[in-house]
């Protein structure tokens, strides 16, 4: 599903090399978070590695055109650390308009699915909430249920434990897991310290300068 061929950066210095099977789970532990940022953009084409290449569901990104990009990213769930949410939207825009865009079903279904996402997700505030009433773990909440929603072959999440305390750790692991399905799952994390995550990994890779 992704390859990764000698490919370094401006903030990954070793070369890094793996291949990403389609239905895993892989975690990727960075040293510094600018890194993880990076091997992010890196693997989904927003940003060229200084050397290398990305094999990405058949395609290289250097080589690929930008309708081939905009379809691969459609098969693609992202979740940023902070949601990746737009201020200017509410919350429940955020979460369905992606969906509704790309026209992935018709839109009663797509409300449908939203709604039952948000309660399996448990998210208690009311859904047309401005972004700024919401705390990060909220947000990425959002982030998650919109990502799902896009029911994309894979689904990367940056830093997604990243502030939480111990018991939402484990929650949501689990939640995303339950939702993920068998679609591949890749998460950037900071520390080794989730033992959560890398006890449940099929590969487990270490980014160092």
């Amino acid at each position: 599903m992704i390859k990764a061929i000698d490919v370094t950066g401006e903030f990954i210095k070793k070369e890094m090399n793996f291949e990403i099977e389609k239905g895993s789970k892989t975690v990727f532990i960075f040293e510094k978070e600018e890194q993880g940022n990076e091997f992010l953009k890196i693997i989904t084409g927003i940003k060229n590695p200084e050397k290398g290449e990305i094999i990405f569901m058949g395609k290289n990104l250097k080589e690929t055109t930008r309708d081939n990009l905009f379809k691969l990213r459609k098969k693609t769930g992202i979740v940023f650390k902070t949601g990746g949410l737009i201020s200017n939207l509410k919350a429940w825009e955020n979460l369905i308009l992606p969906a509704l865009y790309h026209k992935l079903d018709d839109e009663e279904k797509i409300i449908k699915k939203g709604i039952e996402l948000l309660r399996k997700l448990e998210f208690k505030k009311e859904p047309m909430s401005s972004v700024a009433e919401l705390t990060n773990f909220e947000k990425r909440i959002i982030g998650i249920a919109r990502a799902v929603l896009m029911n994309p072959e894979i689904i990367i999440l940056e830093y997604p434990l990243y502030g939480l305390e111990e018991s939402k750790k484990k929650w949501l692991i689990e939640k995303i897991q339950e939702l993920a399905g068998s679609n591949t799952l890749l998460y950037i994390l900071d520390s080794e310290r989730e033992s959560l995550l890398i006890e449940k990994a099929d590969l487990i890779k270490y980014a160092e300068n």
